[in-house]
């Protein structure tokens, strides 16, 4: 249920959900979610740099 006094988009991040369109979306994520890939993202750099290498390494072949 939305208000009238607000769209979509502003009532899903009221309730801690990001809207995966900015019009009309059909989906949305939950905002703590969002922070917890982030903050995996942010010690996986060794990761991300292996499979980037790997990745590089394979197309270049």
């Amino acid at each position: 249920m939305s208000c009238r006094c607000a769209n979509l988009v502003q009532t899903l991040v009221f309730y801690g959900l990001f809207p995966t369109a900015p019009s009309q979306p059909q989906m949305a994520i939950s905002v703590e979610l969002l922070a917890f890939y982030h903050s995996l993202f942010e010690r996986s750099c060794d990761t991300v740099n292996a499979l980037a290498s790997t990745l590089n390494t394979h197309y270049i072949q």
